[in-house]
């Protein structure tokens, strides 16, 4: 048994929720995955569309491509970059200082420990081009048996989320979903791991 929005649900009625959720959000985003596919080939300079390729191939005249929009995504991340903002955590009582010295060392040694900055800088690259960057933090027992606290930056396109949702943010969203394809080998592998 789970609980999906405050009620208790079998499992297969569960699957059923998910499915049907992950469908709505697919056809609602159908469009600006569309897009996004081509913005991003589009900053990287593959501006030309296979028919225009072909047309260009047939006459014997080359494919020239003056990528005028990659530079300026270029410079914006690079403003990012070295305008990184860092997280303190300030005290709120006299109190309170040494548990936020302790606080603020945590951060900088998980930030230090996963190249968090440079995963963030993907993300806001993301950002930029799609309207989307998102960001995974979880803890890894694969390379580390206790434990290792990895952040990481998402594809975009591996994320669902609820129609309705308005607010920035996705903020008011019901749910949210990655859906991420994986071999039938991987699959097994993930499952036999979490049951040893």
């Amino acid at each position: 048994m789970a609980k999906l929005n405050s009620k208790t649900v079998d499992d297969e009625d569960l699957l059923i929720e998910i499915k049907t959720q992950f469908k709505d959000a697919k056809q609602h985003s159908s469009d600006w995955r569309a897009e996004t596919v081509e913005s991003f080939d589009f900053v990287a300079g593959r501006q030309w569309s296979s028919e225009d390729e072909a047309d260009l191939d047939e006459q014997g005249r080359p494919v020239i491509t003056f990528n005028r929009m990659g530079p300026y995504f270029d410079a914006i991340s690079g403003y990012e970059i070295n305008n990184r903002q860092e997280i303190k955590f300030k005290p709120r009582t006299v109190d309170d200082t040494g548990q936020t010295d302790i606080l603020n060392a945590a951060v900088k040694w998980v930030l230090n420990q996963t190249d968090a900055q440079d995963e963030e800088s993907d993300a806001f690259m993301d950002t930029l081009v799609s309207g989307y960057g998102w960001m995974a933090t979880y803890m890894d027992y694969e390379t580390d048996p206790d434990g290792k606290i990895c952040m990481q930056r998402v594809d975009p396109l591996e994320m669902y989320s609820d129609p309705w949702a308005r607010k920035k943010n996705l903020s008011d969203a019901t749910y949210i979903q990655r859906i991420q394809w994986k071999t039938k080998r991987e699959i097994k592998d993930k499952i036999g791991r979490a049951h040893v």
